[in-house]
């Protein structure tokens, strides 16, 4: 049975207990996924230094899981610049292409409105079309320079239009998706509590 037929996503705050888990989903993604996300190698099993900085950063973390299993990860932290908060994502290999990953972004790019930013960065591989026209549509005023094979997007810190919705997605942060709606920052409650059952 692959992860996309064990039961509903859902997302919540991510921690140190997960980090046995997130590692689990970054070795189980092609080496190309793993260059796009991270632009070098990062070992096979993750090194524990680098699965504390996605679970703990200077900023909010975020995963989504399938049952126990996580099957991706979003994160903000405050990058060099007045109030800009980096953005980043990956998502599991059979779970790609679904709107995960905007969602994810979504949740992340909230939590760093909230909590002040004003601007975003977005660090992308230029080779990685799928998340570059991702950035160019969802955030269509971004500004972009390009260092060698990276291209850096700062944008003005807003949510991005959101896609349509798979019925099966529940975000534990901002509730059912039926309305098909992000609330704004001041509407998000905090997700540390436990986690129930679904």
């Amino acid at each position: 049975m692959n992860q996309t037929q064990a039961g509903p996503l859902l997302v919540r705050r991510a921690g140190e207990p997960d980090a046995d888990e997130l590692a689990r989903m970054l070795t189980g993604l092609t080496d190309l996924s793993r260059y796009f996300r991270f632009q070098t190698a990062i070992g096979s099993p993750p090194r524990t230094a680098l699965l504390l900085r996605m679970l703990c950063p200077a900023g909010a973390a975020f995963v989504a899981t399938r049952g126990p299993a996580i099957v991706g990860h979003a994160m903000w932290a405050w990058a060099p610049g007045a109030a800009t908060a980096e953005l980043a994502a990956v998502i599991a290999e059979d779970e790609q292409r679904r709107g995960l990953g905007v969602r994810m972004l979504s949740i992340a790019a909230a939590d760093a409105i909230a909590s002040g930013a004003t601007h975003f960065l977005f660090v992308v591989s230029a080779a990685n079309e799928r998340s570059v026209r991702m950035v160019r549509r969802r955030w269509p005023d971004a500004a972009v320079e390009r260092d060698g094979a990276l291209l850096s997007f700062v944008a003005p810190a807003r949510l991005p239009d959101q896609p349509e919705e798979r019925a099966d997605v529940v975000d534990q942060q901002t509730g059912s998706l039926e309305r098909r709606e992000m609330p704004a920052p001041g509407e998000l409650r905090p997700v540390d509590d436990s986690v129930p059952a679904l």
